[in-house]
């Protein structure tokens, strides 16, 4: 580039915004980094450049294009005016001196402030101050200084890399070019100023951006060739630390930190178009970092030592990718993109801490705003082709960011102070080892995939003795949004395979107190664990699809919560509502005229928050709980489904979803305090392993083992207090699951699914009231509502097997245990615990088809110990076409019939012995022989001893002996007799009188 054309850019550059105003004026007070200028502006922008090794092909042959590398900076003319600046800063000395009694009132004034901010907190705690905790950090002298501008800083530290190497380009001809570049680039700024006892001082802006720009080993074909391989890597970074001081100050040391590093990757992509070929094989590494740790105070201050600190990795990548367009692409290689914004060396209290400061014993000082994002935009190894022939292989992608850190504050004995506003978001969002066409081959043949994402960490704060202090409200969100190992086809084949390896995390625990306070302490927290996903799909209309993956992936939102009180007003409460909610999609294989199949492995754990602690010891609307914890995992996976051809879906998979955990409070000797309010919800909503076809042939294989969990035990204690340790609890336990199924219409379909779901909501409930007034109450309904359909297979003119093993438990609530007088109405335990079971299985429905169902299920609910009220099982085996499933029919045990029965029954009650008949079981010594029935061709009556006209009973042909009958009396009738013993008296009876009844 020419030498004129390179300071035409930098003057523009510089005339557009980036001139430095006043940069050479110093500082007394500052500690300069050598190469940065002594200003409070210094802005700078970096263009690092790199091009080299591009060809494009023509008619005529290849033509490589002319490289260069260099920079394009305002340096050279920053350094200018900061040499000319220089004498600026003698002359601003003399004003500042005649300015300072001008300045000294105002920082009398602020101090006064102050003093009044801290004094408001303590008086607004309803008992006396307890000992102060912690020793005060000593306080720095505030020293004389003659900057005019009071240590206030601007700095603007921006880095744009650009490489473009390694590309070839055929147009109606070849080229062919290998390329292996490196660039880097680094420019560190640390920034360090102070403005104790100042008003208006000491305050920083600073903006860090690393944004490297990389294209490099990408090939295309318009009616020719391109080909490339090699490697590429660049480098950028734009670091510095901030340290600054507002002790003592009105509107100092308080710091707004924007910190960004963003790469852009663009490489090893191939491009065939209209009847041209493309090929690259090639390794790209992209890597930003930006900024680091921030440290400051605000102690004895007035709007001093406030952070806002915005770190933002984001990396933006489309890589190894291969598309065509009426022609031909193939690309392998391997892609790597590593972000960093902020750092963690700065220390407090023996802990690092990306955001260190304090408003002890100020107002409105200490505050922390920091939105942390670990993100992620990618696009890699996946082929796509529109009348064409594209290819993907051997292909892997790599990605790690990394956002922010822990944070440290404190606002004891202040107003508006220490407070924290947290928002970490790690989000990464791919798409990976995916095949797709229309009217042509799209194969993506092994792709592995490794990312990791972190934002944010724990925060910690403390509000004791102050006023609206010490308070936190966090929204920690880790989530991923993607779809890998996808084979689609619209008229043609395609494939996609992929493995994964995945961690995501974003936030921590959060801590903080709040005794002998008001308003301070308390803690507001949202994690939310949500990764949501497409993988192992292989669908097709007309044509062929397939798809394969596998996954293991870690996704935690939040870390739990402690905030503690004595003494307190409206303090040290806290409201946490995690939810874990993966939502999944995998082992797809659906066709419409074709062949789809889809085959997934899945290895997952989500976690939103955990255990929660609050203390609400002797206060006043201290220590409450509210508790919303939902685990509810929605996954569809291992379904096979065709019209018209074949499909076939199969799935493996291992799922722990977890969120919240304990809740642990008190109220002792409090109003309105220690009290818990909880809505946890374990859940899981699963369809796995269906088949279901018409006219083709489609099958659906799944195991399926899910672990749901929400909340834990609940502790608290409302001893001597007032409307203090009572608990209003709804746990929750829903489930709704359909599997091991299948349906044809003269098709055949196959519904295999073994299913182990484990589902836990809430706990046991402890509390007491002992010498309270509307105290350890306990108010719990626990809600279990479980549906499930298994092992249904129905089919019309076709074949149907449904093949299901199903294991389910599930428990919600639990034990319940309180103490109190209830004349003052405390140590109510009240517990309503509602349960209902429906489950549809064991069916095999056919009309002139062929339906098979084989079905096992072992099934186990309870509800705060006990079995559900209600439970509907609809079951059937080998039921003909028209015929119905019914309600299995029994009746209860004799142990089970009510005995409140009246006892005046009638006690005369003829005894067997005196049955109008004479057998030898009776020994009777005369029979009522006119009650007998006329019986033909039987000798007369009169043969019988005593009664000369009959035979001996004993004589009688074809009669058989009769074992002796028990005597009956009146008590034996009674509900507590064997009724059972009774049937079977009746039926020897009716066998010796021909099949006759006996009344």
């Amino acid at each position: 580039m020419q030498t004129w054309a390179k300071r035409g850019i930098q003057t523009a550059l510089v005339t557009g915004g980036l001139l430095m105003l006043g940069t050479g004026i110093a500082s007394a007070n500052e500690r300069v980094d050598p190469d940065a200028p002594a200003g409070p502006l210094d802005l700078t922008l970096s263009v690092p450049y790199q091009i080299k090794d591009n060809a494009v092909g023509t008619p005529l042959g290849q033509v490589n294009l002319p490289g260069h590398e260099g920079e394009v900076s305002t340096k050279p003319v920053t350094d200018v005016v900061n040499k000319a600046a220089a004498p600026v800063s003698k002359a601003a000395a003399p004003a500042a001196k005649v300015a300072a009694p001008a300045t000294a009132p105002v920082n009398k004034a602020v101090s006064k402030v102050s003093e009044a901010g801290s004094t408001l907190g303590k008086a607004a705690a309803k008992a006396p101050m307890a000992p102060q905790r912690a020793e005060e950090r000593a306080l720095p002298a505030v020293e004389q200084t003659d900057d005019p501008f009071m240590g206030n800083k601007i700095v603007g530290n921006l880095a744009l890399p650009i490489q473009i190497t390694g590309n070839a380009v055929g147009v109606l001809g070849n080229a062919e070019v290998h390329s292996d570049a490196e660039q880097s680039y680094a420019h560190n700024t640390d920034v360090s100023t102070n403005g104790a006892g100042g008003g208006l001082a000491g305050n920083v802006v600073n903006l860090d951006w690393a944004l490297p720009v990389q294209i490099s080993g990408n090939a295309g074909g318009l009616g020719g060739s391109g080909k490339t391989s090699g490697s590429a890597s660049q480098s950028a970074e734009t670091t510095g630390d901030i340290e600054t001081d507002g002790t003592n100050g009105g509107l100092a040391g308080n710091v707004v930190a924007p910190q960004f590093a963003t790469p852009v990757q663009l490489s090893g992509n191939a491009l065939g178009w209209f009847l041209a070929h493309a090929e690259s094989d090639f390794d790209a590494e992209s890597e930003a970092e930006s900024g680091g740790y921030i440290e400051t105070h605000g102690a004895k201050g007035a709007g001093t030592g406030n952070v806002v600190g915005a770190p933002i990795a984001l990396p933006v990548r489309v890589a190894n990718d291969a598309v065509s367009w009426g022609g031909d692409a193939d690309a392998t290689g391997s892609s790597e993109v590593e972000a960093t914004a902020g750092d963690i060396p700065g220390d407090r209290g023996g802990k690092p801490a990306y955001i260190s400061t304090d408003g002890d014993d100020s107002f409105l000082a200490g505050n922390i705003v920091q939105p942390q994002g670990a993100l992620l935009a990618s696009v890699t190894g996946t082929a796509a082709a529109w009348i064409g022939n594209s290819t993907t292989e051997d292909t892997s992608s790599e990605a790690e960011m990394q956002a922010g850190g822990p944070s440290y504050t404190s606002g004891r004995n202040a107003a508006g102070s220490g407070n924290i506003a947290d928002l970490p978001v790690a989000l990464p969002v791919e798409a990976f080892g995916i095949g797709g066409t229309w009217i042509g081959n799209a194969h993506a043949k092994g792709h592995e995939n490794t990312t990791s994402a972190f934002a944010g960490d724990e925060n910690l704060t403390n509000g004791d003795g102050s006023f609206l202090s010490g308070n936190t409200a966090a929204g920690q969100i880790a989530s991923t949004v993607e779809a890998f190992g996808i084979g689609g086809s619209w008229i043609g084949n395609a494939s996609g395979h992929a493995t994964e390896d995945k961690t995501v995390d974003a936030g921590g625990y959060n801590g903080t107190r709040g005794n002998d306070s008001a308003g301070s302490g308390n803690i507001v927290q949202v994690p939310l664990a949500v990764p949501a996903e497409v993988f192992g799909v292989g669908g097709s209309w007309i044509g062929q699809g397939v798809g394969t993956a596998e996954e293991t992936k870690v996704v935690k939102a939040g870390g739990g919560g402690n905030t503690e009180d004595d003494y307190g007003f409206a303090a040290a409460n806290l409201i946490s509502t995690p939810v874990s909610l993966p939502a999944q999609v995998f082992g797809i294989g659906g066709t419409w005229i074709g062949n789809g199949f889809g085959e997934a492995s899945a290895d997952t754990i989500s976690e939103a928050g955990g255990n929660v602690k609050a203390n609400g010891k002797k206060g006043t609307g201290a220590g409450n709980i509210g508790f919303v914890p939902v685990s509810l995992p929605v996954q569809v996976h291992g379904i096979g489904g065709s019209w018209i051809g074949n499909a076939g879906g199969e799935s493996d998979n291992l799922l722990d979803s977890k969120a919240g955990g304990d809740a642990t409070t008190t109220g002792e000797g409090g109003s309105i305090a220690g009290n818990v309010v909880q809505v946890p919800a374990g859940a899981a909503a699963t369809v796995f392993g269906l088949g279901a076809s018409w006219v083709g042939v489609a099958s659906g294989e799944s195991t399926n083992d899910v672990v749901s969990e929400a909340g834990g035990d609940t502790t608290t204690n409302g001893d001597g207090g007032s409307i203090a340790g009572d608990v209003v609890s709804a746990q929750a336990l829903p489930i709704a699951q359909v599997f091991g199924s299948a349906a044809s219409l003269t098709a055949v379909a196959t519904g295999e699914g073994a299913n182990t779901t484990e589902v836990t909501s809430g706990g046991d409930i402890e509390t007491s009231g002992v010498g309270g007034a509307l105290s350890g109450d306990i108010f719990d309904v626990p809600v279990a509502a479980v549906a499930q359909v298994f092992g249904v297979a129905g089919s019309v003119g076709g074949v149907a097997h449904a093949v299901a093993d199903n294991d389910t438990t599930g428990t919600v609530g639990g034990e319940t245990t309180t103490a109190g007088t209830m004349d003052a109405l405390s140590g109510f335990d009240g517990q309503l615990p509602i349960g209902v079971l429906a489950q549809v299985y064991d069916i095999p429905l056919a009309l002139v088809a062929v339906a098979t169902s084989t079905t096992e299920n072992a099934t186990d609910i309870s509800v705060a110990g006990e079995e559900p009220q209600i439970n509907l099982p609809i079951t059937g085996d080998e039921l003909p076409a028209t015929g119905l499933p019914t309600l299995p029919r029994s009746l209860p045990s004799v142990s089970e019939l009510p005995t409140d029965l009246p006892t005046d029954l009638p006690t005369d009650l003829p005894q067997l012995n005196q049955l109008p008949m004479e057998t030898p079981l009776s020994r009777a010594e005369r029979a009522d022989i006119g009650l007998l029935p006329e019986v033909q061709g039987m000798p007369d009556v009169t043969a019988l001893p005593g009664a000369p006209a009959l035979p001996k009973v004993n004589e009688l042909a074809g009669l058989p002996g009769l074992p002796a009958l028990p005597s009956l009396d009146a008590g034996s009738l009674t509900p507590q007799a064997d009724l059972a013993s009774l049937d079977s008296v009746q039926g020897t009876i009716s066998g010796v009188l021909g099949g006759a009844a006996l009344r």
